[in-house]
């Protein structure tokens, strides 16, 4: 296998040609992941705020068991919103899926999406378990 592997999803992609996220080693790094589906068509994505994080977190979950890890493994999610987007809904669904408040992934949220239909995304940088790096 090739030290760099990229990793792909196959109900979600970006419009650009980028893999979903890349495993160098045992470090794993993601591209904007978003909740919506192929590319960044508008009707690819719901209208709900809550539903699109719900699935940009179940996209992440999905990156991290294809390169072979956990949400354990998580150190730092950098989360970009659009200015209407609800952060207690956010905070909601971050507690859900970290309930252990001794053990969370640091977490950085600033406003402004790459495009207006999408209302939430992120970026994940994570160490996977049983590597050397």
């Amino acid at each position: 296998m090739a030290r760099r592997q990229s990793i792909h999803l196959k109900e979600f992609s970006h419009e650009n040609p980028v893999p979903a996220a890349c495993r160098l080693d045992g470090l794993l790094f993601t591209g904007a992941i978003h909740g919506g589906g192929r590319g960044s068509d508008p009707d690819q994505f719901p209208d709900d705020f809550a539903e699109q994080c719900t699935h940009m977190f179940s996209r992440v979950r999905d990156i991290l068991t294809t390169a072979g890890g956990s949400l354990d493994d998580i150190v730092k999610v950098s989360v970009r919103l659009a200015p209407t987007a609800s952060r207690s809904e956010l905070n909601r669904q971050w507690c859900e899926l970290f309930p252990d408040d001794g053990s969370r992934p640091a977490r950085q949220v600033t406003v402004g999406t790459t495009k207006p239909h999408i209302l939430v995304q992120c970026e994940v940088v994570a160490v996977l378990a049983g590597s050397d790096s």
